[in-house]
């Protein structure tokens, strides 16, 4: 008969297997796991909010990789110098614009988005990157209305909107990849983000279901959940071992497309986010709680001294 140590036995072994197995694919996936030849998917890249930040950087990354890019953003003008900077530094690439204010919920728009601008063209790899968070941590009955409302616009039904309506080709051709940016704030909750947090629990948890329900169609769907990376949302302006450029992570988040179907898309994130999503809620709560009143009170002692 087994006794009951060997039964703990046998646990400990496969608790201490499983972990190490992570360890060993972090490493590799982290350093000589090949990148996925994108082309495959198709020609082009739609990428949304793609003048600044992670969504610039997915842009410029994909075109280095061969890529023609269409960009997606609100204003024309800024539109018009990435796509310039694009092609002056990737002759071959081709880019398309559109300016498209996505803080709306009116599907028209979204369907007059794609008649006119992308039913035309052969789309690989569809990246919804455009979203917004708060100004800074604040309580739910501090939010206004309207930004409750773009918060869900941008964050969820651009998102909804515009797989929607580019699905249908990439079945058509059995092959497309789409890539939903989360945070790690939607991996766990955060008190006095809590909006922000819960459209990003939606991009995680939709990104899955549509990954299992799409797998067999030949369409790759990924959830990528970054921390905090240099950019006008998070308001850090310099990089640090935890917090990289844009172009970095976006350099590294692309490798992943075609292997994990979520990820955080950084080495460092990556671990911070299982440390988040190890920890005890009880621990975890609380160290959410801390920051992020702390950073409120900052936020609000700064506007008083203005």
């Amino acid at each position: 008969m087994i006794s009951i140590i060997d039964i703990g036995t046998l646990i400990g072994l496969a608790f201490i297997a499983v972990h190490l197995y992570k360890f060993l694919n972090f490493v590799y996936a982290s350093t000589i796991r090949p990148s996925t030849n994108l082309k495959k998917y198709g020609d082009w890249a739609v990428v949304t909010g793609a003048t600044d930040g992670i969504g610039k950087a997915y842009a410029y990354e994909f075109a280095k990789r061969g890529m023609n890019i269409v960009l997606i953003s609100r204003s024309q003008d800024k539109l018009n110098d990435e796509a310039q900077k694009i092609q002056s530094k990737y002759p071959k690439i081709q880019t398309k614009t559109v300016a498209f204010d996505f803080n709306t919920s009116d599907d028209s728009k979204y369907e007059s988005l794609y008649k006119q601008h992308l039913s035309q063209v052969d789309i690989g790899v569809l990246v919804n990157n455009v979203g917004i968070s708060y100004d800074h941590p604040m309580y739910l009955e501090e939010l206004s209305v309207d930004r409750i409302n773009a918060l869900v616009n941008m964050n969820v039904k651009s998102m909804i909107a515009l797989t929607r309506l580019v699905v249908p080709s990439m079945i058509t051709k059995k092959r497309g990849a789409i890539i939903n940016l989360s945070s790690i704030s939607g991996m766990s909750p955060i008190p006095f983000l809590s909006v922000y947090s819960g459209t990003k629990a939606f991009v995680h948890r939709f990104s899955n279901s549509l990954s299992v329900e799409l797998a067999d169609k030949g369409i790759f769907v990924q959830c990528v959940a970054p921390g905090i990376v240099v950019s006008n949302m998070s308001k850090v302006r310099k990089p640090s071992l935890f917090v990289p450029l844009p172009e970095a992570y976006a350099r590294s988040a692309i490798s992943t497309i075609g292997y994990e179907r979520t990820t955080s898309g950084y080495w460092a994130h990556k671990i911070q986010t299982y440390l988040i999503t190890s920890l005890p809620s009880i621990v975890s709560d609380k160290v959410m709680y801390d920051m992020h009143a702390s950073q409120r009170k900052r936020a609000l002692s700064k506007k008083k001294s203005q």
